[in-house]
């Protein structure tokens, strides 16, 4: 009888230390496979946010060297559905990742943020909100916002150099490609006297990089009066700084022949933005 008790105590003896290990172990592994929160941001929050875009195209139009106008890129963000379970939405924010302030607005007023964004880059921004219990809840987005600029000058002998700023205004890849089309016009000019007749011009045009010194350059072409060439390029490996875009037009025995110029640059990003999430209407069912 006191052999089998004995032997009962070692059985629990040495069942409790494998037990009591298995719970730390078991603790401890909570502790990496939980869903433990972010620091700052509250679970309490369930943000809710419809936007029907996360990407756009700035448009500048410059003309005789004076900007005439500048079409910024509006995105809004719909808030109305966020809620938390612990109190009353009172701030919805928006923080664009362009370097600008916070855009806020009192949630009880207004469940839309709305923010233009006026500088090309690919931004890392955020969309949250914030209860009357100082919850805090917020997710990262990546907006892509590129650039088109029409640029003129008429009724020139030479043409001004165009300056294209690729530096992104964020901490984020520079852009992926420049796309230029210039177009060059030489315009007819009526004679003063019968025996009189047009220029012929020889037209240049060329890309240089202010950051490496980079240099494309295309053929020469000849343009008759009256008559106009085009030159398209894609620019890829793209170093953030200023680049030209320079026409050299020359007219052998008359300087002063005189061209109009219009050039059309894209600064285009790598396509990385977020996917929009358009509020999703119910499709009427069939009878």
């Amino acid at each position: 009888m006191k052999l089998n008790c004995m032997c009962e105590y070692m059985r629990v003896r040495g069942t409790l230390p494998v037990l009591f290990t298995s719970l730390l172990l078991f603790a401890s592994l909570t502790g990496c496979i939980g869903s433990e929160e972010t620091p700052g941001k509250s679970s309490a929050i369930d943000l809710i946010v419809y936007y029907d875009a996360t990407s756009g195209v700035i448009e500048e139009s410059i003309q005789n060297g004076q900007q005439v106008s500048e079409t910024g890129v509006e995105l809004v963000f719909d808030f109305s559905y966020t809620k938390s379970s612990e109190g009353a939405m009172v701030t919805f924010y928006f923080v664009p990742g362009d370097g600008s302030s916070t855009v806020e607005n009192n949630a009880a007023e207004d469940g839309e943020v709305t923010y233009t964004y006026l500088t090309h880059g690919l931004f890392d921004a955020a969309m949250g909100g914030i209860d009357d219990q100082g919850n805090d809840y917020f997710e990262n987005i990546t907006i892509r916002i590129d650039k088109k600029i029409t640029w003129s000058e008429s009724n020139t002998p030479n043409p001004t150099a165009m300056n294209i700023e690729t530096t992104p205004d964020c901490s984020c890849p520079p852009p992926e490609k420049l796309v230029v089309e210039s177009t060059v016009v030489n315009p007819e000019n009526p004679p003063s006297n019968p025996f009189a007749q047009g220029q012929t011009v020889t037209v240049t045009w060329r890309m240089l990089n202010s950051t490496d010194s980079t240099t494309v350059e295309s053929a020469p072409e000849q343009v008759g009066d009256g008559q106009d060439a085009s030159w398209m390029h894609n620019q890829y490996f793209i170093e953030p700084g200023t680049w030209k875009l320079e026409v050299d037009v020359s007219a052998e025995g008359n300087e002063d022949e005189r061209v109009n110029v219009e050039h059309t640059v894209d600064i285009l990003y790598e396509s990385n933005e977020s996917i929009p999430n358009p509020m999703s209407t119910p499709e009427p069912e069939e009878e």
